[in-house]
């Protein structure tokens, strides 16, 4: 017995990213709701424009405002810029989620190792 085909919800928006794609997003998310910033995503379309996502302060709360059809490269820049490493390292996220986000602040998180090693030597 065939399974009925499902149709997507009417308005639904498809996601233009693969499944990792939105693992790492969700990850991102977490990260950004744990260090205190308020994220709002959705599509981005008012009166026939389309606006792009980024980061702002509302009634003295860091918002990032997001697009879910930006590309994932254009969300990640959003997300790297709003949180810094040693924010991401320090708040508490698990450790799968870390290894997940690493790819992406490899560098990032690569120098500040080795800035704090460096600052242990100096104190020993």
């Amino acid at each position: 017995m065939a399974k009925p085909k499902t149709s997507p919800k009417k308005g639904a928006i498809r996601s233009p990213h693969t499944k990792k794609q939105v693992e790492v997003l969700k990850a991102l998310e977490q990260a950004a709701k744990r260090i205190g910033l308020k994220v709002s995503a959705g599509q981005l379309r008012f009166a026939g424009l389309k606006l792009r996502g980024g980061s702002c302060l509302l009634h003295g709360r860091q918002w990032l405002i997001l697009d879910k059809s930006q590309p994932f490269e254009e969300l990640v820049d959003i997300y790297r810029q709003a949180i810094s490493t040693s924010d991401l390292i320090s708040c508490g996220l698990p450790d799968d989620v870390l290894s997940t986000l690493s790819p992406y602040f490899l560098s990032d998180i690569a120098e500040t190792a080795a800035g704090d090693s460096a600052i242990g030597e100096e104190a020993a």
